[in-house]
């Protein structure tokens, strides 16, 4: 690409569309919101079966897209490869149909971009969600927290990706097995290690944000937390890398969840031996995870106050570790299933 005899490129914004008709159209509005005016929209229906498409039917006038439409669900990797297949941009960015882009979002994608070092630029999730309860809240400054504290990470995710066109199609873009690409999982995460391998860098800017749309609940917070970390154990189980920092997977979040499960164990066992000695552990267990996870509880303390923090660690200390645990283990399951002995995804 030769940024200089084309220095406002095209960018194709691409967003799956499935059954998301509560957040689509503030997402459509702040695209068309942008200070980035050299784009076009592409909309893909993945077989819908709420009003989503009729909303945007009605802002078309003044938020102009094209509409892929599939006839049946058939996944966020073809709906984005679908994307990115009718796309007329040199500049491809992913996002969601829950997460709005901020005004100069798009454009400081394309400037880094164009800095020749990263071919592939995303961005994190505002600190403040659109739909501002407590568990919304609480997930959103997670990914913020651990999404920007590696400016070079290794994966960029979907809900702000923006990479050149050429790029995308040289690497064959989303995978679009079952096993990690149906469903919203770590599509994103198997591309950008294919970059990596490659010898490519990524770049992920704090500065670069969208605001997302969760709507969770306590049961939504749970089953997306359960969702993603079945996905995420099983393709970290075949990457051989179950340890490493890996953003919403970091190591925070497994310190976290290794020392509740290993308090509970002790706590169990001492019980049913009545050798309570082993109780003597227990505290320091405590005292070493809040330690690992104190930058993430002094930045919810700095953005929320006392009582969310309160709220925050009851939740993310004594309800989210066995949540993930359990999600891990549903993984480790399906993962031995799936690929070792019916050899998917091989």
């Amino acid at each position: 690409m030769d940024n200089m005899t084309n220095p406002r490129p095209l960018v194709s914004v691409i967003i799956p569309l499935y059954n998301g008709a509560r957040s689509i159209g503030p997402v459509l509005e702040a695209v068309h919101r942008s200070t980035y005016e050299h784009l076009e929209v592409i909309v893909i229906d993945d077989g819908s079966t709420d009003s989503g498409v009729e909303i945007i039917k009605e802002l078309s006038s003044r938020c102009p897209y094209r509409l892929i439409s599939f006839k049946e669900n058939r996944g966020v990797s073809k709906a984005r490869n679908a994307g990115a297949g009718g796309a007329k941009g040199d500049v491809l960015l992913f996002i969601d149909a829950d997460c709005i882009v901020q005004a100069d979002t798009i454009e400081k994608c394309v400037e880094e971009l164009q800095r020749d070092e990263s071919v592939c630029v995303g961005g994190v999730y505002t600190r403040k969600p659109w739909d501002d309860v407590f568990f919304s809240a609480f997930q959103s400054l997670y990914i913020n927290y651990v999404e920007s504290k590696n400016e070079h990470p290794d994966y960029i995710a979907t809900h702000c990706m923006s990479i050149w066109k050429k790029t995308f199609e040289d690497f064959g873009g989303f995978v679009e097995d079952s096993f990690i690409g149906h469903q919203a999982s770590v599509e994103d995460v198997e591309f950008c290690h294919r970059l990596l391998r490659a010898g490519h860098q990524l770049t992920r800017k704090a500065d670069i944000q969208v605001q997302h749309a969760f709507w969770f609940n306590f049961v939504g917070s749970v089953k997306n937390a359960v969702k993603k970390s079945k996905f995420w154990t099983m393709y970290s189980l075949k990457n051989r890398d179950v340890m490493k920092d890996s953003g919403a997977a970091s190591l925070q979040l497994k310190v976290n969840v290794f020392t509740q499960m290993l308090g509970l164990a002790l706590i169990a066992a001492a019980v049913v031996s009545r050798i309570w000695w082993l109780l003597i552990a227990v505290p320091g267990i405590y005292i070493i995870n809040i330690i690992v996870n104190s930058r993430f509880l002094l930045l919810i303390k700095k953005e929320r106050g006392f009582w969310f923090l309160a709220r925050a660690v009851g939740y993310y200390h004594f309800v989210y570790p066995f949540v993930v645990a359990y999600g891990s283990l549903l993984g480790t399951i399906k993962y031995i299933w799936e690929v070792k002995i019916l050899r998917r995804y091989a």
